[in-house]
């Protein structure tokens, strides 16, 4: 009875590290997954305090110049930005849904998931900034005298129709 019990223990060991290095495993995944969520957001911050920065000076020169066309093409250029930031996000929300179908693994798909739902925070912090952005555009247009540019139908559909609100 104790070379089976000792075999039982032996056993009952080997499971604990097992159980042990798969928890490793998923919070060494789940730190990348983490630090790679920062990263994306520091990078989305950083371009959107840039842009936000550059938009404000052309503003003002505008505004000092009167060129409501200056500001009006800013302003397009600027909503352009923020939809081909939505089609490249939207492009890679279809190719990891793609590959969470074809993922077999449950730890793999546990990460694509996370990826997945990074992105639809991404997705929804762009297209929030751009919404409060075009409220504050329509503002200034038409404190210098004119009319908000229309926007084309596929930037229109990457920002979520945001300009009808």
């Amino acid at each position: 009875m104790s070379a089976l019990g000792a075999a039982a223990n032996i056993a009952g060991t080997v499971a604990q590290v097992e159980h042990g290095r798969t928890k490793l495993r998923a919070l060494e995944v789940e730190i990348l997954q983490r630090e790679r969520t920062l990263e994306t957001q520091l990078s989305h911050e950083r371009e959107m305090f840039g842009m936000k920065a550059g938009l404000m000076r052309d503003i003002i020169h505008a505004l000092i110049d009167r060129r409501v066309d200056a500001v009006q093409q800013g302003f397009r250029d600027t909503l352009t930005m923020y939809a081909e930031q939505c089609r490249h996000y939207m492009a890679q929300q279809d190719r990891y849904a793609d590959a969470e179908i074809k993922a077999t693994a449950p730890l793999e798909r546990a990460t694509i998931r996370a990826r997945l739902s990074d992105i639809d925070v991404q997705l929804n912090n762009i297209r929030s900034d751009a919404a409060g952005l075009y409220r504050e555009m329509a503002k200034v247009i038409l404190l210098i005298g004119g009319a908000m540019p229309a926007m084309s139908d596929p930037d229109q559909r990457a920002l979520g129709a945001m300009s009808g609100k």
